[in-house]
């Protein structure tokens, strides 16, 4: 698989680049927005779904047309199968029961993720014989606004889609403004700790004013330099354990 290696700084202006074109009013202050709109943006169209019967897949983006497995429920019951169903390219599909769920904050990052698929990677699926889809599990997720050693290929461009996805979602600067006036007071060099009195308080309102879930608002934040990251308990633990 061939991607090309964007640096944080290029993520964020694909990011900002794509937030002026749709409202540059949210570069700079927390907005609503209807994720869908974006779909029509870029050029795609949507279409729901049950992907799979236990969310174990959020989101699918399709690069050309392609045939996919839809299954009739939310959940699995016995003899169930799924239907083959045909997909055309520029589809973004999201799994019904996550739409159904009203995690309007999922929903949110999912559309947007598979949005940035659409917009950094469909160079990265031409190979013959190559799947031309993209399909993201819960697994894809999880904090990849971040590079780490030996990420695969398939690492690599999910980390681009999220940290994109995040930027756009919580521009830098609206998200600073944002927080500090929640905190009542000014963002300093200081990191601020997760610990302190009032911040967990103060992302989570952050976090519904940028309409997304509490905990991508904190990577957000982190990845920032504006908050401070958890020691990982684990980690303590076995140095004590050593000593």
């Amino acid at each position: 698989m061939k991607y090309f290696e964007y640096s944080p700084s290029q993520l964020e202006a694909k990011a900002n680049e794509l937030t002026e074109k749709y409202d540059k009013e949210r570069l700079v202050r927390a907005k609503h927005i209807d994720v869908y709109d974006i779909v029509d943006l870029i050029g795609c169209t949507p279409d729901w779904f049950y992907i799979t019967p236990d969310l174990s897949v959020l989101g699918m983006t399709a690069f050309y047309d392609v045939c996919m497995y839809s299954w009739p429920y939310d959940h699995y019951e016995k003899g169930m199968i799924p239907k083959r169903i045909k997909v055309d390219k520029g589809t973004i599909v999201i799994d019904k029961a996550l739409q159904e769920s009203g995690n309007i904050g999922r929903e949110n990052f999912t559309v947007i993720h598979e949005c940035f698929h659409q917009i950094l990677h469909p160079r990265c699926f031409r190979n013959k014989g190559a799947d031309y889809t993209k399909m993201c599990t819960q697994k894809s997720f999880k904090n990849h606004t971040e590079r780490v050693r030996n990420m695969t290929a398939i690492d690599i461009i999910e980390y681009q889609a999220n940290y994109c996805a995040a930027a756009f979602l919580m521009p830098k600067e609206a998200v600073i403004n944002t927080f500090a006036e929640t905190m009542g007071q000014t963002i300093g060099n200081s990191l601020i700790s997760l610990t302190d009195y009032g911040v967990k308080s103060a992302i989570k309102e952050t976090a519904n004013r940028f309409e997304v879930n509490y905990t991508a608002m904190k990577y957000r934040l982190q990845t920032l330099k504006i908050l401070a990251r958890e020691l990982k308990q684990r980690n303590i633990s076995y140095r004590m354990e050593q000593l």
